[in-house]
């Protein structure tokens, strides 16, 4: 074989390899998918209106995203937010905050494992607005957003009302 037959063999192969190990990066998960999946309370706080999603694709990049709302009369809101895709900002920001540890005056971050899950917290002191984030896979994330959380335990306890297997088993 001459070297300009090796050559383009081995550029055929290279070829057929990256078709065959690099993911589609146009099929992204349909945030309709996830909507069945959604819990119909968390913390106590009952679904207010309907889920807000999208598809979207950009440069030849894709992610999904699927958020909704849970209230009560009394101004108490948690919103419940996934989204799957490798260049997603929310997911490329969480992939960021691994083994991150914060506090300040105001508030506290860490990150965490939450059913074994790579996970991340920031809550206010002394009550108030607090962030739970959750890889579902490497890149996928689900974050709960609490107006009004009384501690770290109870921030993470919201975890507890989504169905993150099932959620993740969803997501492409």
């Amino acid at each position: 074989m001459h070297a300009r037959d090796l050559a383009k063999s081995l550029t055929i192969l290279m070829s057929v390899l990256c078709l065959l190990l690099v993911p589609s990066l146009a099929d992204a998960s349909d945030y309709k998918d996830w909507i069945p999946l959604l819990p119909d309370s968390i913390g106590g706080l009952s679904k207010s209106g309907d889920p807000d999603g999208a598809n979207m694709e950009m440069s030849g990049q894709s992610w999904s995203t699927l958020q909704q709302r849970y209230a009560q009369d009394n101004g108490n809101d948690i919103e419940l937010t996934i989204v799957a895709g490798a260049m997603a900002p929310q997911v490329r920001q969480f992939q960021s905050m691994r083994n991150f540890d914060l506090e300040t005056d105001e508030k506290i971050a860490q990150t965490l494992k939450i059913a074994g899950r790579p996970a991340f917290f920031e809550l206010y002191k002394g009550g108030g607005k607090g962030t739970l984030g959750i890889a579902l896979q490497e890149n996928a994330v689900m974050a709960i957003e609490a107006d009004a959380v009384e501690s770290k335990d109870g921030l993470i306890s919201l975890a507890d009302d989504v169905p993150l297997e099932d959620i993740a088993a969803q997501i492409d």
